[in-house]
């Protein structure tokens, strides 16, 4: 039986398009290429998800890379950051959950920083029951000790709980773990579809 519900953030409850966040950014096709694949591709994005780098160390080296001015790779985080915006359907579905008795968590890859402006917009702290940020944990999705955290930290039984993402690979690590899970595809399909798995209206 189900009793906690386990969301992602990027893509599940906050916009995550990165071919949408460069072209939103520049007109200029070169410079999208550059920044996906030498920005929100490159390793060191994965970096500074685990907590392994720090913003203010990431942008120059961004900038270098991509042979930009500190100061325009800083507007491209900026620009980043104001890119993740709610999903409607699925906050809708957080709180129905949490008004329903079940007890509803987070588990994210993604930066201190990011998370902490997030955090000031939306009072996610108070909105959850509690939840793990990858870049505060130096740990991250898919490996099995970021969710063998949440479990210890939360007193979670993975038997007992639902995991909701957009990265198969990291489901399959959480079905190995015993959790249920649920691959999210599109907010209003998607969220539809958890309903009727939690047998909520």
């Amino acid at each position: 039986m189900i009793k906690n519900v386990i969301f992602d953030f990027g893509a599940v409850l906050f916009e995550w398009n990165p071919a949408k966040i460069v072209s939103s950014f520049t007109d200029s096709k070169d410079e999208q290429a550059l920044l996906l694949e030498h920005v929100l591709r490159h390793p060191d994005w994965i970096s500074l998800d685990r907590g392994t780098m720090l913003m203010a160390e990431a942008i120059p080296r961004c900038a270098a890379r991509v042979n930009l001015p500190v100061s325009r790779m800083e507007d491209f985080f900026e620009h980043i950051q104001s890119n993740l915006q709610l999903i409607d359907d699925t906050y809708d579905l957080v709180n129905q959950v949490l008004s329903l008795n079940y007890s509803a968590y987070f588990l994210t890859n993604m930066s201190s920083a990011f998370f902490e402006k997030l955090n000031e917009q939306h009072g996610l702290y108070q909105l959850f029951d509690g939840g793990l940020v990858s870049g505060k944990e130096l740990a991250i999705k898919p490996e099995a000790e970021i969710f063998e955290l949440l479990c210890q930290r939360f007193g979670i039984d993975p038997t007992e709980s639902l995991f909701i993402d957009d990265q198969q690979k990291n489901l399959d690590t959480a079905k190995a773990l015993g959790f249920e899970v649920f691959h999210f595809k599109s907010p209003g399909e998607s969220c539809s579809d958890i309903r009727n798995l939690l047998r909520i209206n």
